[in-house]
């Protein structure tokens, strides 16, 4: 016999256990990660895949190819600087796709301010999340100057992972 109590129990039980983590899962459809080529932004970009996995969600990377005053006196230009730039991004980002072709991964590569670019991106493709990675050293002195992460901070109305380059998958 199953008495009240014990319905009230496995009533609270659902809601307050499980059917918040359905929510949440249900939520994270579209997860942004912005990367650089850094240790940290791999471990971000492996981080996001196994959430990707997990939630059965979509993958989208963001490689942010930033402005680049060159040395014209030294002959180096701005526009092949960020040329370099753009094709170690596509390098890179097929590189992950390689390794995981199991996964369809939608990518942008952009040319700007990483933060504006990262902010417009998540409006542009209505993403769920975004995951990035840090380098662990400095980690709370670099949030208090004008990192990107409090570029990004400012603005988010998404959750945004922070991933320590010292964190391994």
């Amino acid at each position: 016999m199953i008495y009240p109590n014990q319905i009230r129990h496995y009533i609270f039980c659902w809601l307050i256990l499980i059917k918040p983590k359905c929510t949440f899962m249900r939520m994270i459809k579209k997860i942004l990660v912005a990367i650089d080529g850094t240790p940290s932004a791999m471990n971000a970009a492996d981080y996001a895949i196994q959430l990707v996995e997990q939630f059965d969600a979509q993958l989208e990377i963001i490689y942010v190819v930033r402005y680049s005053p060159g040395n014209i006196p030294a002959g180096i230009f701005p526009a092949d600087v960020q040329a370099q730039e753009r094709e170690q991004a596509i390098d890179l980002i097929d590189k992950i796709r390689s390794e995981h072709p199991e996964l369809k991964i939608h990518d942008f590569e952009t040319l700007g301010r990483p933060a504006e670019e990262i902010d417009m991106t998540i409006q542009k493709w209505d993403a769920d999340m975004l995951v990035i990675g840090h380098h662990a050293h400095y980690f709370f002195k670099h949030v208090l100057k004008s990192s990107i992460e409090k570029k990004l901070l400012k603005h988010l109305k998404i959750p945004l992972l922070i991933i320590p380059e010292n964190y391994t998958v």
